[in-house]
């Protein structure tokens, strides 16, 4: 199982995996594909083996095609630039995963109707910021709720009329890491969350979940105490996703969403992200050898003697789709929380919806507060993603170059 730096491997099933499309055609014939699968994260390959194969078959170009993981820590290891000891690939899942998400994209274009689109969003919150100051200027692990949380909940809804239920595309901050120590497949949360919404509006509805910018929160809970912890079993992730889903229904039953028009702009921009100093030869065998073996930077170091990564820079891709008045931006990465405000903001449109763990997954993308502060996600997140070091302190400076690009393919005028 993937998602933390030890030996897991899964003997059973909470609740099952689930991957869905969703695709989207307006009025000038343009198309864009979401897919949506309850993995940890999309590979670059992976990501690139379905682009082509939609290129081939529907004549999508990668702009066109959308990749989003609900980032659970219950699933199967999906990528080669991991470090091993959070779980090493299975070439033949990742066959069986791609084959299944073609074949769905394949099917979803082939069984569109017309639909309405429109769009409303809430805060609320399921959890805390997890980096917690421990006084002497350094940064520990534990709930922190005066820390940075991205509440913001954005919900696109889809009224198919009569002949299907609606389609609910939920979209929250938080990671999915609340089930605890149990070893079996689960989607955790965001798959409760689903099924409550499911139930909410009838079984012919259908509910979608996008993970947000929420690499630096997790979801809390209260002790018996009163006390703030974190969530750590299979009942407290799906109390986390059932609150979550109750906060989306009651939203809907008072809300007024803002209608979309029916057309569809989607777009796609690359730059890079600079890392920082690297580690000595003499540090890497420290590592190597010395650290205890049940510790993943042990496995990291030797990952990294044997297979040296000597780029300066990341490649980081950033898509857009606008809707009407709504900017949709797809971030790669385990964006963290105070980052998503930033890439709304940039955006062109009255409406602005930013979703992180989009694409390829190219490791912890902090503030340049948390590189400032280090801690796990500034300084040594980078080990467990395979990079060579931690980023910048420029590195929302970069960030931001990169989502304007994306956001300035796009027109700026009215869509009427």
């Amino acid at each position: 199982m993937a998602g933390f730096g030890c030996e897991r491997y899964a003997q059973g099933t909470i609740a099952p995996l689930r991957a869905q499309a969703l695709t989207i055609r307006d009025a000038r014939d343009h198309v864009g594909v979401l897919i949506a699968a309850d993995i940890i994260a999309f590979d670059h390959t992976t990501v690139q083996q379905v682009r082509r194969s939609l290129l081939r078959t529907h004549g999508l170009s990668p702009s066109q095609v959308m990749l989003a993981a609900s980032h659970t820590h219950w699933g199967p290891p999906t990528l080669y630039r991991m470090n091993y000891a959070a779980g090493v690939v299975n070439p033949w899942y990742l066959k069986f995963l791609e084959d299944t998400l073609i074949r769905l994209a394949g099917e979803a274009l082939a069984k569109q109707i017309p639909a309405k689109f429109s769009y409303t969003v809430f805060d609320t919150r399921i959890g805390a910021c997890r980096r917690t100051p421990d006084g002497h200027g350094s940064v520990k692990w534990g709930p922190y709720p005066e820390g940075s949380y991205d509440p913001r909940t954005p919900v696109l809804c889809i009224d198919r009329g009569g002949r299907a239920g609606p389609i609910v595309l939920v979209s929250h901050a938080c990671h999915p890491t609340s089930s605890g120590s149990v070893a079996k497949w689960s989607p955790e949360y965001p798959g409760a969350m689903r099924l409550r919404i499911e139930q909410g509006l009838g079984s012919r509805s259908r509910a979608m979940f996008a993970m947000g910018c929420g690499a630096d929160a997790k979801v809390t809970r209260r002790d018996r105490d009163g006390k703030l912890v974190f969530a750590a079993s299979p009942l407290h992730a799906r109390q986390a996703g059932t609150k979550l889903a109750n906060a989306v229904l009651d939203h809907l039953a008072s809300a007024s969403p803002d209608a979309l028009s029916p057309q569809l702009t989607t777009t796609l921009a690359a730059g890079s992200l600079t890392f920082g100093r690297r580690y000595s030869r003499r540090q890497m065998e420290e590592l190597a050898y010395e650290t205890p073996p049940d510790q993943g930077d042990r496995w990291w170091a030797r990952q990294a003697i044997s297979c040296p990564f000597t780029e300066k820079r990341c490649r980081y891709e950033v898509q857009a789709w606008r809707l009407g008045d709504l900017t949709l931006i797809g971030l790669e990465g385990e964006v963290c929380s105070g980052l998503g405000p930033i890439a709304r903001a940039l955006a062109r449109t009255p409406l602005s919806a930013s979703i992180a763990y989009v694409n390829d997954a190219v490791g912890y993308i902090p503030t340049a507060q948390i590189v400032r502060e280090g801690g796990y996600e500034g300084e040594s997140a980078h080990r467990a993603y395979f990079l060579p070091a931690p980023f910048t302190r420029n590195i929302e400076r970069e960030f931001a170059a990169v989502v304007r690009r994306a956001v300035a393919k796009q027109s700026c005028g009215p869509i009427t």
